[in-house]
């Protein structure tokens, strides 16, 4: 696997490892408000895995869910939230009209550009020092502890059931 692509693959997980870490709380968020550090709620883990994916050019609902490592409904979902901010469109792909494309709405894809790029930057920063060896070791790293998150959620939805 090229560094490229070994750095989007860890972008995608972050967001995932935030989520499993919880986000903060409506009194962590208004002292980070009240530092003056913009805040906006509305935007999950989730939402920022649909942009990021959509990095790599448009997708259809089930190349996004695929993508995000989540249901359709789920995804689907991600997107209807994201298209009322006016932040992504869907349109009709030209080569199957029955295929719907969900891409990021005009202007928003060079706003999103330059947010990626200087994330890719700090990371690919972060990551240089690393062997590739050391990188794709860093990246199952976060794929076992992504998965975790995931078996110890199942596992407490389990218990709540029993």
């Amino acid at each position: 696997m090229d560094r490229e692509r070994l750095i989007d693959e860890i972008l995608m997980l972050l967001p995932v490892l935030g989520r499993g870490l919880g986000r903060p709380g409506p009194g962590e968020l208004g002292e980070i408000s009240a530092q003056g550090i913009p805040v906006d709620v509305h935007i999950s883990p989730g939402h920022v895995q649909v942009l990021i994916a959509l990095g790599r050019g448009p997708h259809s609902i089930r190349h996004l869910a695929e993508v995000v490592g989540v249901s359709s409904p789920a995804v689907t979902q991600l997107v209807n939230h994201l298209e009322e901010h006016k932040m992504v469109e869907r349109r009709h792909d030209p080569a199957d009209r029955r295929v719907v494309l969900v891409d990021y709405a005009p202007g928003m894809q060079d706003i999103a550009r330059r947010m990626m790029e200087g994330r890719r930057k700090r990371l690919r920063e972060a990551v240089n020092p690393l062997t590739d060896e050391e990188a794709r070791a860093l990246l199952k790293g976060l794929v076992l502890l992504v998965g975790s998150f995931d078996a110890v959620r199942e596992e407490a939805a389990g218990a709540k059931h029993s």
